[in-house]
């Protein structure tokens, strides 16, 4: 077991970890491109750097969303939170990253981290949930949302059995071995599926404003498109 352990903390985390950065790095690369493709293009190069700002926050901090939609909204907010807080600093977490991370990196307190755990749990079981029961939320919904949920779900679960070995069922070190392994799976799949979000959504609001400053002639080039050159608008 303690093999199994320390190659997936070992060999396996810094290729799960070349992925992610790789990665990451890729997807970023292309929505700068597509930025500076679009602002190259626009007739109005002026933004509402305020607007974009505030749409921004609105949308990272989603308070208009809680009177519409108040426990999916929380629950959605309370992951977001726990799946970026824990890993970031958690001390086994920061442990890994020993050589990248500066020497005075903050380390969180354990039982702020059993709480921002056990939020995300219950957050991620309130999303689970909702995507079967809500119709709405079915219909929207792919056999890859829910799966990644799961394995995010499980991972968590796992790394918190690991941490309380008192309060587990289960052997301490499988939990550990599982939750390595989960963990080096979920940094694999940020860049590569729509967990991407959570590094690409401080630019949609840009890419949004952009989009709506047309190059000069794009008026004319549409009406030719439809054959409605001579109608007036």
């Amino acid at each position: 077991m303690d093999l199994w352990i320390e190659t997936a903390r070992g060999p396996f985390f810094r290729i799960a970890l070349t992925i992610l950065i790789l990665g990451l790095g890729y997807r970023v690369a292309v929505v700068v491109l597509q930025i500076a493709a679009a602002w190259y293009r626009a007739a109005d190069r002026r933004l509402p750097g305020a607007d974009i700002a505030a749409a921004t926050l609105g949308w990272l901090v989603p308070v208009h969303l809680l009177r519409s939609r108040p426990v999916y909204s929380a629950a959605s907010f309370l992951f977001h939170v726990g799946a970026i807080v824990v890993p970031l600093f958690l001390m086994g977490h920061v442990a890994l990253l020993t050589g990248i991370l500066p020497r005075s990196w903050p380390i969180l307190n354990p039982t702020v981290a059993d709480g921002l755990t056990l939020a995300c749990l219950g957050a991620l079981v309130v999303l689970l949930v909702g995507r079967a029961a809500v119709k709405s939320a079915r219909k929207l919904t792919r056999t890859q949302d829910v799966l990644i949920l799961v394995v995010l779900l499980m991972t968590v679960l796992f790394g918190f059995l690991a941490a309380h070995p008192t309060q587990s069922p289960f052997d301490a070190r499988a939990m550990l071995l599982f939750h390595i392994l989960g963990g080096n799976l979920v940094l694999v799949l940020i860049p590569t599926t729509k967990i991407v979000h959570c590094v690409l959504y401080p630019f949609t609001q840009l890419l949004f404003q952009l989009g709506w400053h047309f190059p000069a002639e794009t008026g004319r080039h549409v009406a030719a498109a439809l054959a409605k050159e001579d109608e007036p608008i």
